[in-house]
């Protein structure tokens, strides 16, 4: 199975809007994620297995520190890779525009991403109580130096 990875595009908005829905309680809209994308200082990457768009990160940057904003992998496409190659990905893109770490959140139960995380390189640096709703739960979070 041929996976491609690209820079987001206005195309690829509507579905990652939609699994954005899916994947998380206070999902990004479809208005949010094209805000984003034509500001400049997000780095959108989508995975896409022929015309689908099936996975997507997004890099924050703001200066020289990036913030990993979001990432899924829809269902079907899971334990492939694909997270670990966007990341892979989004971290180039991140460095070339003089980004030196990327800061991230993630639920305290999301025990993939987690590992996906330290797979990484990201070392855990610290934790907000209460971070998340629906359900409440608090932040694990984590730093990359790049």
């Amino acid at each position: 199975m041929e996976i491609g990875y690209y820079e987001l595009t206005y195309d690829d908005i509507e579905k990652v809007s939609q699994m954005e829905r899916e994947f998380f309680s206070t999902p990004w809209s479809e208005a949010s994620i094209a805000h984003y994308m034509e500001a400049g200082n997000t780095i959108f990457v989508v995975a896409r297995h022929g015309e689908e768009t099936i996975g997507y990160a997004a890099v924050m940057c703001v200066l020289d520190e990036g913030n990993l904003v979001s990432i899924g992998v829809h269902d079907d496409y899971r334990q492939m890779g694909i997270a670990s190659e966007l990341l892979d990905i989004v971290y180039d893109m991140a460095h070339d525009r003089g980004v030196t770490s990327i800061n991230l959140e993630v639920r305290t139960s999301n025990e993939a991403a987690i590992a996906l995380y330290e797979k990484h390189g990201f070392v855990q640096n610290g934790r907000r109580k209460d971070f998340y709703r629906d359900p409440k739960e608090d932040a694990l979070l984590f730093i990359k130096e790049l």
